[in-house]
């Protein structure tokens, strides 16, 4: 099992690719053009891209957790189903439409009050988003650590790699978890 993060924010002609291979996704690959649009867009976003197997988000996690970037939350549910079936889904734009605001907005939960990350969007595929104003109050936190100790943790090339990509997210809209 792996973890997948992308950019929320994608330059031109990424995002439009991404676009594009999402709507045929929802519809079931009938553009046209499948799988072209996707591997089109998996081509174009692979720049914004991060990859980390189970072992290595964990070590992230943990450090992330001792650091204080992370906080334990319980996540609030996913909208339900509202579909009947999944020609209903395809039939149905405008309730489509509706059902994936409401996911987005799920999936970018965080919780009053706490400060860092929440966990729970580091433990599962999601579908998640990390905010700019998360990660950028995980780096705080991270750079208020002793000195010694960051640059004790900086020898270990995953974790200087994943500080990298939290540094290039919170200036493109943070990250998605999947």
């Amino acid at each position: 099992m792996g973890y997948s993060f992308e950019h929320v924010d994608l330059p031109e002609p990424a995002a439009t690719a991404r676009a594009h291979a999402e709507a045929c996704m929802d519809l079931n690959g009938s553009c046209g053009n499948w799988p072209q649009c996707y591997d089109e867009y998996s081509s174009l976003a692979a720049a914004y891209q991060f990859d980390l197997n189970i072992a290595g988000i964990r070590f992230c996690r943990e450090r992330m957790r001792w650091a204080g970037m992370t906080y334990q939350a319980t996540p609030q549910p996913f909208p339900d189903w509202p579909f009947d079936s999944l020609d209903d889904w395809r039939d149905d734009q405008r309730r489509r439409d509706a059902y994936k605001e409401a996911e987005r907005a799920a999936s970018a939960q965080t919780s009053p009050g706490k400060v860092g990350i929440p966990e729970f969007k580091l433990t599962s595929n999601g579908p998640w988003v990390v905010g700019q104003t998360e990660i950028e109050q995980a780096l705080i936190l991270y750079e208020a650590l002793p000195t010694s100790l960051r640059a004790e943790w900086e020898t270990d090339e995953l974790w200087v790699t994943w500080l990298d990509w939290l540094r290039e997210t919170r200036t493109r809209g943070g990250f998605t978890v999947s």
